[in-house]
């Protein structure tokens, strides 16, 4: 009986540690914006939210489920209601990883959609609207 019971709490215990948690869980599709960036954590937008003034760098910070994988991103910024479209390209800066960080200027006031977009596949993560003043 004893070596049935350390045998069941072995299998118990391997069928415990090899339960896959997959890293990607801790990331989502989603673009934020914001005025700049922590300067304790350059992960982490600073005046986080969607009106801005015109003429400043709106940030974003990029964030995608899936590993990049050294793909290029785009952000293209849309007045809302007009075909127009303003493309931002930013290069890839390694070859795997889940969030990018840069930024972007908008001049004119209005009401916009952002949409970041992996260049690599043309693969859309994120939109978000936003109003310039």
């Amino acid at each position: 009986m004893k070596k049935f019971a350390l045998f069941f709490w072995a299998i118990i215990l391997l069928a415990i540690a090899c339960n896959k948690t997959d890293p990607a869980d801790q990331f989502s599709n989603s673009l934020k914006l914001g005025t700049g960036l922590s300067a304790t954590n350059s992960f982490v937008l600073t005046g986080e939210g969607t009106v801005f003034q015109s003429g400043i760098l709106i940030y974003f910070r990029l964030e995608s489920k899936d590993d990049m994988a050294g793909s290029a991103v785009r952000i293209n910024v849309n007045p809302v209601g007009s075909a127009t479209t303003e493309t931002h390209d930013f290069p890839s800066l390694q070859s795997y990883g889940h969030i990018y960080l840069s930024s972007f200027l908008v001049q004119s006031p209005g009401d916009y959609i952002a949409t970041g977009i992996l260049a690599d596949g043309d693969k859309t993560i994120a939109s978000i609207n936003f109003t310039v003043q």
